[in-house]
C-alpha cells in the first residue's frame, strides 16, 4: 500500500481528493440545504433528466475520439483545424435558425431532430472522405445548437405550463450539472472500452453514440408532450422579435454577454489546459511536452464540475444566483491567470480544479437567471442568438491558438472573467428594477454604470 502510495504523481491525488470531496458533499448535505419539492414535480424531473443524460452521453463518446478519428484517417493538423472550426461556424450560423425552428414548431419537435441529425453525424465518421466528413461536422453544429436550447427551453416551459414553483427550477438545473459531470466520466472510459472491443479503430464510440441517440428520441417520442415559443407568424418574424426583446431588456442582453464572455473563455481553458500541463519546465518552450495522464485528469475536472453543482444547490437555498455569481466569475479570472503567473504543475492544477468548480456553477446558475428573465415566447431562439458571438469567439481562438503563447492566451481568459464580473454586478443592480410587464418591457429603467 505505502509502495503504492508512494507512486501517485500529483494528478492522482487530486483526482482522489476531488472524488472524496464530491462523495462527501453528496452524501453529507445537511437537510435545510435541500430544495423541498412535490411528488409530481420529482417525477415530471426525473422524465426529463433521464432523456438529457442519455442525450449527453451520446454527446460525451464523441468527444474524446474525434480528434483521434481524423487522424487515423491520415488528417493532419492543419485540416484537423478546418473540420473542427466548421463545426463551430455551422453552429453559430444555423443555431439561430434552430432556435427559431424550436420556438415555432415546437421544443419536442426539435429534441426529436437533435437525434436525428446527431445520428446522421455519427454515421458520416464511418467514412475517410474530407467532404463527407465535413458534412458530418456541419451536421454536428447544427445539432450542438439545439442541444444547448431547445432541451432548456421545454423543460422550463413545460415546468411553467404544469404549475410549478419557479424556484424549483434551480434544483433541475444543478442535477444538470452534476449528472452531466458524472456521464462525461463515464462516457470516456466507455469510448475507450469501445475502441479497445474493436481492434483499436476509433470509430467505435459514435456507434455506441448512435445507439444513445436513438435511445433518447425514442424516450422523447413516448414520454414528452409539445410546447411551443412565437408559433405565430414566420421565422423571421420570431428571429426580429427576439432580437427586439435582447435589445429593449437589459437583463436579457446582459445574460447574453456574460453567456458569451464566460463560455469563450471556457472553451479556450478545453483547448489549452494540455499545453499549461505539458510544458517542460526543464527545456523550456522548445524542449519536448511532458507525458501526462490525459483520461485522469479530465475524469477529476468532471468531477470538480459535479461539485460545483453540488455548490450551487446549497447555496442557492441561502441566496438568489444574482447575489453570488459575481464572485463564481472574479474567483474564475483568479484561476486563469495562474498560468501566467507560474509553470508549477501543482500550483495550476489545483487552479484548474477551482475553475472546474466555477463552471459547474456557472451552468446552474446561469440557466436558473435565464428561466427567470428570457421570455418563453422567444426563449429558444434568443438562446441560440446568444451562441453567435461565442461561437464567433472560439472559431477566432481556435485559428490563431497555435501563434501565441499560451500565457497569453489565458491573459484573454482572465480579461473575459473580469469583464464577466463587472457585467454581473450590473445585472445584479437591474435586477434590482420590478420585473417585466405584460408587453415584455422592463418596468423600469437603469443606468449602465
Amino acid at each position: 500500500m505505502l509502495e503504492l502510495i508512494a507512486k501517485m504523481s500529483i494528478y492522482h491525488w487530486y483526482l482522489a481528493s476531488t472524488a472524496v470531496l464530491f462523495l462527501l458533499l453528496t452524501f453529507c448535505k445537511p437537510r435545510e440545504t435541500k430544495i423541498a419539492t412535490s411528488p409530481s414535480f420529482r417525477r415530471f424531473q426525473l422524465i426529463f433528466l433521464v432523456v438529457y443524460l442519455i442525450m449527453m452521453t451520446g454527446d460525451w463518446l464523441q468527444g474524446p475520439t474525434v480528434y483521434r478519428l481524423y487522424s487515423y484517417y491520415g488528417f493532419d493538423r492543419t485540416m484537423n483545424g478546418v473540420l473542427f472550426i466548421a463545426g463551430f461556424g455551422s453552429s453559430m450560423i444555423f443555431g439561430t435558425f434552430a432556435g427559431t425552428l424550436a420556438d415555432k414548431y415546437g421544443r419536442r419537435l426539435n429534441c426529436i431532430t437533435y437525434g436525428v441529425i446527431y445520428s446522421l453525424c455519427c454515421v458520416t465518421k464511418h467514412f475517410n472522405s474530407f467532404p463527407i466528413l465535413m458534412l458530418g461536422r456541419l451536421l454536428g453544429g447544427f445539432a450542438t445548437s439545439i442541444l444547448w436550447s431547445a432541451f432548456e427551453s421545454w423543460m422550463v416551459s413545460e415546468q411553467h405550463s404544469r404549475g410549478f414553483e419557479e424556484s424549483w427550477v434551480s434544483s433541475t438545473f444543478s442535477l444538470m450539472t452534476i449528472g452531466n459531470g458524472l456521464v462525461a466520466i463515464f462516457s470516456g472510459f466507455l469510448a475507450q472500452g469501445a475502441v479497445a472491443a474493436y481492434g483499436g479503430h476509433p470509430v467505435a464510440p459514435f456507434d455506441l453514440s448512435l445507439a444513445f441517440l436513438v435511445l433518447g428520441t425514442m424516450v422523447i417520442m413516448v414520454s414528452w408532450t409539445e410546447n411551443f415559443g412565437e408559433s405565430k407568424g414566420s421565422m423571421l418574424h420570431g428571429l426580429t422579435e427576439a432580437l427586439a426583446t435582447v435589445r429593449r431588456d437589459r437583463k436579457v442582453w446582459l445574460l447574453g454577454a456574460l453567456q458569451s464572455l464566460f463560455e469563450g473563455a471556457m472553451y479556450t481553458f478545453v483547448f489549452m489546459w494540455t499545453p499549461a500541463l505539458e510544458y517542460n519546465v526543464v527545456e523550456g518552450p522548445k524542449g519536448a511536452p511532458e507525458d501526462i495522464p490525459h483520461g485522469l485528469i479530465f475524469s477529476t475536472f468532471m468531477i470538480c464540475c459535479s461539485i460545483g453543482g453540488s455548490v450551487f444547490s446549497a447555496m442557492v437555498t441561502r441566496a438568489k444566483p444574482e447575489k453570488f455569481m459575481g464572485y463564481v466569475f472574479a474567483i474564475s479570472a483568479g484561476t486563469m491567470a495562474v498560468p501566467v503567473l507560474t509553470h508549477n504543475k501543482a500550483a495550476m492544477m489545483a487552479a484548474f480544479c477551482v475553475y472546474e468548480v466555477m463552471v459547474g456553477m456557472f451552468w446552474p446558475g446561469m440557466g436558473t437567471m435565464r428561466s427567470k428573465y428570457v421570455p418563453e415566447e422567444g426563449r429558444a431562439t434568443i438562446l441560440n442568438l446568444f451562441r453567435i458571438p461565442l461561437n464567433f469567439l472560439v472559431c477566432v481562438i481556435l485559428y490563431y491558438q497555435g501563434q501565441l503563447p499560451v500565457a497569453h492566451v489565458f491573459l484573454f481568459c482572465v480579461g473575459f472573467q473580469l469583464a464577466c464580473t463587472a457585467l454581473m454586478v450590473v445585472l445584479m443592480h437591474a435586477t434590482e428594477v420590478p420585473p417585466r410587464n405584460s408587453d415584455g418591457d422592463d418596468c423600469g429603467t437603469l443606468p449602465l454604470v
